[in-house]
C-alpha cells in the first residue's frame, strides 16, 4: 500500500515539475525556438544565407526558418515535371570587347533569329510562373516579408507595399511585337571586379558579366538587348562610387529617351561582403555565385518618406524582383538570396520594370560569376516571355 502510495505521489511531483516548466519556458519565449528547431528537424533548415550585404553593414540576414524550405520544396515538387537539361555545353564566355561609352550588344532580332532563339529556349525550361506563385500568392504582408526579404531597417516597406497578390498578380511580360531593343544593361559601378579578376580586362568585370546575359536573353530567348558598357564609377578618370548614380541616370535617361521602346533596365552589380564569406551554392553540377535582388523604398530608417527620392514605380519594381526571385527560388534553390529592402532608390524610379542585381561578390572567382549568368537569363525569361 506505501508503495502505490509514494507511485502516487511521485506521479504529482513530476506532473508539477513539468507544469511549472512549462510556465516558464512559455512566459520566457524559449518555447518559440523549442518550436523552430523541432521544425527544423521535420521538414530541414533553411540555406542558411550568411552573407552580408554592403548595404547593411554589419547586419546579417535573418533566418528563413525551415517553413519556407518546406513550401519551396513542395513548389519544386510540383514543378520539376516542366525542367530539362540542355544536352550541349553552353557557349564559352564572351570575347573580349572594348569598354566603349556604350555597346549595342544586338539589333532587335528577325523572324529567322527569333525562331532559332526559341528552339534554342525549348532546351531549358524553368516551371511555370503559375506553379511557382500558387504557394506564395495567398501569403499575408509579413509572412511574405519574413520569407523573402532581408529588411535592416522593416519600417521602410509598408503592409499595403507586401500585398502579394497584387505583387504577383501583375503582368511583366514584354510586348515583343512592337520592335526595338526590350532590354537595357548597365552598370552603376561598371569597375567592380572579383576575386581571381585580371587587371584591365573588361570581361573580368560586371560588365564582361552584362555582355554575357545580353548575348544568352538575345540569342537563347530572342529579347532583344541594349548593353551600355560604361563605366559609371570611373567617369572622371579615378574610382569614385558617390557621384556614380549621378553619372548612371544621366546616361540611362538619353538612352531611354532615344530607345523608347525599351520595357526593361537592369544595373548589374556585384556585392560587397566581409572578406570570410563566399557567396557560392552547386547549380547543375557547377559551383554558382549566390544572387541577391534589391528594392529602394525611398525611405529613412523609421520609415517616413524621402521627398527627394521619390519613386512612383517602387510597387512595380517590387513585383519584378519578387517574381524573379520566386523563379529562381523553385528552380535553383539557395541561389537566390532574400532580396534586400534598402532605405535608397538606385534610379529605380526611371521605369515601373527596373531591377537592380548584384551576382555574387567580390570574394567570388570569375567562374563562380559567369556560372551564375544562364540560370539569372533563365528566370529573367520566365517572367519576360509568359
Amino acid at each position: 500500500m506505501s508503495d502505490r502510495k509514494l507511485h502516487t505521489k511521485t506521479v504529482y511531483i513530476l506532473a508539477w515539475v513539468i507544469l511549472v516548466c512549462a510556465g516558464i519556458l512559455i512566459k520566457t519565449g524559449i518555447t518559440d525556438d523549442v518550436w523552430k528547431l523541432v521544425y527544423s528537424g521535420i521538414y530541414g533548415s533553411s540555406s542558411g544565407e550568411t552573407g552580408e550585404s554592403i548595404y547593411s553593414p554589419g547586419a546579417a540576414e535573418p533566418d528563413v526558418y525551415c517553413y519556407m524550405d518546406y513550401w519551396e520544396s513542395q513548389v519544386r515538387e510540383v514543378c520539376e515535371e516542366g525542367r530539362t537539361y540542355q544536352t550541349e555545353d553552353a557557349d564559352s564566355e564572351g570575347e573580349a570587347s572594348s569598354q566603349a561609352e556604350t555597346s549595342e550588344t544586338s539589333a532587335p532580332a528577325s523572324t529567322e533569329t527569333t525562331e532559332a532563339a526559341q528552339r534554342s529556349a525549348d532546351a531549358r525550361t524553368v516551371s511555370a510562373m503559375a506553379d511557382i506563385m500558387s504557394s506564395y500568392i495567398g501569403m499575408d504582408a509579413d509572412t511574405l516579408l519574413s520569407y523573402c526579404y532581408n529588411a535592416t531597417y522593416p519600417k521602410c516597406v509598408k503592409k499595403d507595399e507586401l500585398d502579394a497578390e497584387n505583387l504577383l498578380g501583375k503582368d511583366l511580360s514584354l510586348d515583343m511585337d512592337t520592335g526595338g531593343y526590350k532590354v537595357l544593361i548597365y552598370h552603376t559601378h561598371g569597375s567592380e571586379a572579383f576575386a581571381d579578376s585580371r587587371p584591365g580586362e573588361v570581361d573580368d568585370t560586371v560588365i564582361g558579366l552584362g555582355n554575357r546575359l545580353a548575348e544568352i536573353l538575345t540569342d537563347t530567348y530572342g529579347i532583344p538587348v541594349y548593353h551600355d558598357t560604361t563605366a559609371y564609377d570611373m567617369m572622371t578618370g579615378v574610382l569614385d562610387r558617390n557621384a556614380s548614380y549621378d553619372y548612371s541616370r544621366e546616361g540611362v535617361s538619353q538612352i531611354l529617351k532615344d530607345n523608347p521602346e525599351i520595357e526593361v533596365i537592369i544595373d548589374l552589380h556585384r556585392d560587397g561582403v566581409p572578406d570570410d564569406t563566399h557567396l557560392v551554392t552547386d547549380v547543375d553540377g557547377k559551383p554558382t555565385a549566390q544572387i541577391m535582388l534589391l528594392n529602394g523604398m525611398c525611405r529613412d530608417e523609421d520609415g517616413n518618406d524621402v521627398d527627394y527620392w521619390s519613386n512612383d514605380n517602387k510597387v512595380d519594381n517590387m513585383a519584378f524582383a519578387l517574381q524573379t526571385y520566386l523563379a529562381g527560388r523553385a528552380n535553383y534553390g539557395d541561389m537566390m538570396r532574400k532580396i534586400y529592402i534598402s532605405t535608397s532608390r538606385y534610379n529605380m524610379d526611371l521605369m515601373p520594370h527596373a531591377m537592380l542585381a548584384e551576382i555574387g561578390a567580390q570574394t567570388n572567382t570569375v567562374e563562380e560569376e559567369y556560372n551564375a549568368i544562364e540560370p539569372f537569363a533563365a528566370m529573367l525569361a520566365k517572367v519576360l516571355l509568359k
